[in-house]
């Protein structure tokens, strides 16, 4: 009967765990790319407002990648906002494109801008200049709070035909800035 030395039995119970350790963690890997892609695809499908999509993810290491279509504007920004508040991302590009299904004209884009300037006593006297070019959107003026960009940027992407959104915001400093002397 041969025998073994007790440092080649060691070195060969090292590789093995080593190998299983290696193996396993390839395995957890895969495992939280599968758990974060269906973590997000149910929560997309969980929405009825989304269910048109047609959206295709990717992760790899907690980068998503987003691509496919949507009706609405609001639809991307909302599969976008699923995807980070998904446990385990820690990027996400959103390359989803707006197909609409009735999109509007580029003129009465503007208009529905321009109602809701006037509509939201929030955005009075903030002098903003709406421009609207294939359904994509650009607005430019003073913002009174960090908050209301945001909400206008929602509004813009409720617009049916609105592609993209461009926002140039100017805070209005509540408070004089002190130069240092």
């Amino acid at each position: 009967m041969a025998q073994y030395s007790k440092s080649a039995t060691i070195c060969f119970t090292g590789t093995l765990f080593f190998l299983f350790l290696l193996f396993w963690s390839f395995q957890a890997l895969a495992s939280n790319n599968d758990t974060i892609h269906q973590s997000i695809l149910n929560q997309v499908t969980k929405q009825a407002t989304l269910s048109s999509s047609k959206v295709t993810i990717y992760v790899e290491d907690g980068f998503v990648l987003l691509t496919g279509s949507v009706h609405r504007y609001l639809h991307k920004m909302h599969i976008e906002k699923i995807s980070w508040k998904t446990t385990g991302v820690s990027e996400v590009e959103n390359e989803i494109i707006v197909k609409a299904l009735f999109p509007l004209s580029d003129t009465v884009i503007e208009k529905r801008i321009r109602l809701i300037l006037t509509d939201c006593e929030c955005f009075h006297g903030g002098n903003h200049l709406v421009q609207v070019a294939a359904g994509a959107v650009s607005v430019t003026g003073v913002f009174f709070h960090p908050r209301d960009v945001q909400f206008l940027k929602r509004k813009i992407a409720e617009i049916e035909g609105v592609v993209a959104i461009n926002i140039h915001a100017t805070a209005l400093l509540a408070r004089e800035t002190v130069s240092p002397e």
